[in-house]
């Protein structure tokens, strides 16, 4: 089954964000300023102990629980006020290249296998590095966690002449997406991992549709999914 965010979606998302922009940054403060003096005093306590004790590693998952609440706490925001685009021209064969080097460590550590199947000559696209390298490692690590031990994510990338963009797929051999959950995947907050704050996809189908691209999403149960980014070369 096939899944296509783009334009339309976005005008509802953006309407949808904008009732809860000024609440969350509020509430993104109020957060913020508890949370460091947990920081705090949790750095004090741990002095207490010595380097080998078992606490130590009490405090490593405690400091690792206040960053993840930290990571949502920026993703929200950046959902409800996104960043200006810093547009510069840039390589996006290096731009992927460089991400899929940091990809590639995720992999390892899951026991995934990461296959590259790039075209030899990408073009230079128009577009924030930054936000379009967040794209691809989160829809890799996505792909990653899908994936599972013993798995395989294969990342493509070319360029689409006649049609005047770069095309990019991200692809697992994962458990797949029902149906029923294709239309939600990108719905603030929605997620299907334990850990997962249902904020990724969301955040990178705006970062894509604010460079005129799209996202299109195909999966089928058992099989694995397949996510492809088509950005325009301008």
């Amino acid at each position: 089954m096939l899944y296509s965010f783009h334009e339309k979606d976005q005008e509802y998302l953006t309407e949808k964000l904008a009732i809860v922009g000024e609440l969350a940054a509020g509430m993104a403060h109020e957060i913020r300023n508890p949370l460091t003096s947990i920081r705090g005093f949790l750095q004090l306590l741990q002095t207490k102990f010595n380097p080998q004790d078992i606490e130590q590693e009490y405090f490593a998952i405690m400091f690792d629980e206040l960053d993840r609440i930290n990571t949502i706490i920026k993703e929200f925001l950046s959902l409800t006020r996104p960043s200006q685009l810093q547009l510069q021209i840039t390589s996006f064969g290096q731009l992927l290249a460089e991400a899929l080097l940091l990809a590639e460590q995720e992999a390892i550590m899951y026991e995934v296998k990461l296959v590259r199947q790039l075209a030899p000559e990408l073009p230079f696209l128009c577009m924030d590095p930054g936000q379009i390298k967040q794209v691809i490692l989160n829809l890799t690590s996505n792909a990653i966690h899908a994936a599972s031990p013993g798995g395989i994510v294969v990342v493509s990338s070319y360029l689409d002449a006649g049609n005047n963009r770069v095309v990019t797929t991200v692809e697992d051999n994962g458990p797949g997406i029902p149906p029923e959950q294709l239309d939600l995947i990108f719905e603030p907050f929605y997620t299907t991992k334990k850990n997962g704050t249902g904020l990724g996809l969301t955040l990178s189908s705006r970062i894509v549709a604010s460079h005129g691209g799209k996202i299109e999403v195909k999966s089928k149960v058992g099989e694995g999914s397949r996510f492809s980014i088509y950005l325009p070369v301008t």
